[in-house]
């Protein structure tokens, strides 16, 4: 595999190339029976904490998960899922989001819906600022907003209470941000220590009990993980169909522009550093502009380039002095050699050189680039 290398701040890249395409079904697959429309008018749903549900038809689930993405949990999730044709919501927390944006732009790409699950997964009833809740309910937005292309279909305006946690004023606080509270119908309480085969049992015992509606579980749960590729195949041998859930055309629009950004401290530095992040990544994923004639790009061949996850992993336990960066600092991308170039030779026509975002930094910030060679002068 062909990788080239970006050096921002104190942390190398590896920049894979895009996603392969989605396979068709299989003959036999579950799949997805049909998409149902979700309008911001249609308030929050689930019964477990709300007397309106979805407008499902007996037999009919919603498949839905919480807390990731957890990289290789929550793809051997999308991998049983995509076995299967089956579209499910995966309700994302911003912190995580934040670690593991590549696992966040796969799980857009394979067409499942994207909802939130607040900043760090706080139980918003139990917290009395209203400050934080505004932080912890509208930075879980924002972090997805970072990763995802403008206008990304996957995107919606779905929220989801960390443990089902609700109130009368935090549903008036997520509806007047433009978000749509979401419960279950059918939880299968896979957090709790429970064997993979029992788990199994209580998810299709209760759903058979319930007939139709929101399915919830956990990406990041290994239990569920085992059991996913087996729960497919019996909701289809029992004849259940699967819905995916989408949201009105516009309402994510008017969530997004009604968003309040965060201002905590520590969670402004995280949404900080992702923003740079993703930017840097389209600033190398955008063919330099190259006069007529000129030798192709060093880039074109490789289309969208994918950030390895992890580059900015917040450090929650760790004081603020030290950290590398401060809230609202622009970042320097520094492209150097092209890794798979044997040594000594020189990088090809259209080297992009240094790509500069706003104000540098000081350059004690930066790491010395001499033992990756230096880009030749432009």
């Amino acid at each position: 595999m062909r990788c080239f290398k970006l050096l921002l701040l104190s942390g190398t890249l590896c920049l894979p190339p895009a996603l392969a395409p989605a396979q068709e079904c299989r003959p036999g697959a579950l799949g997805t029976a049909r998409t149902l429309e979700v309008p911001f008018t249609q308030g929050p749903v689930g019964r477990a904490s709300y007397r309106r549900a979805l407008p499902l038809e007996r037999g009919e689930v919603v498949l839905t998960f919480d807390d990731g993405p957890l990289p290789r949990r929550t793809h051997a999730v999308l991998d049983a899922l995509k076995a299967e044709c089956v579209k499910a919501t995966f309700f994302v927390v911003g912190r995580m989001v934040a670690q593991f944006p590549d696992t966040l732009r796969r799980t857009a790409a394979e067409g499942h819906t994207i909802a939130t699950h607040t900043w760090s997964h706080l139980y918003l009833n139990r917290v009395r600022s209203p400050e934080v809740r505004r932080d912890q309910i509208n930075g879980g937005l924002e972090a997805a907003r970072a990763v995802l292309a403008e206008g990304e279909p996957a995107l919606s305006p779905f929220f989801r209470f960390p443990g089902l946690g609700h109130g009368p004023a935090l549903d008036r606080a997520a509806m007047a941000q433009g978000l749509v509270p979401f419960s279950v119908d059918v939880d299968g309480d896979d957090w709790k220590t429970i064997t993979p085969a029992a788990l199994l049992r209580r998810v299709l015992t209760r759903l058979d009990a319930a007939g139709r509606g929101i399915v919830l579980l956990h990406d990041i749960q290994p239990r569920t993980v085992a059991i996913l590729p087996d729960l497919l195949r019996q909701l289809k041998v029992r004849g259940y169909r699967i819905v995916h859930v989408v949201p009105a055309q516009g309402d994510t629009r008017a969530a997004l522009a009604a968003l309040n950004p965060a201002q905590g401290k520590r969670i402004r530095l995280a949404l900080d550093r992702l923003g740079a992040r993703m930017a840097a990544l389209r600033v190398a994923a955008r063919p330099p502009e190259k006069p007529a004639g000129a030798a192709p790009a060093i880039f074109a061949e490789d289309g969208p380039l994918l950030l390895r996850a992890g580059l900015f992993e917040e450090a929650a336990e760790a004081p603020p002095a030290r950290e590398q960066g401060r809230s609202g600092e622009a970042v320097r991308v520094v492209l150097v050699a092209d890794a798979a170039l044997p040594p000594g030779a020189a990088p090809r026509a259209g080297w992009s050189g240094f790509v500069e975002l706003g104000p540098v930094p000081q350059p004690a910030g930066f790491r010395p680039v001499a033992e990756m060679g230096r880009p030749p002068a432009r």
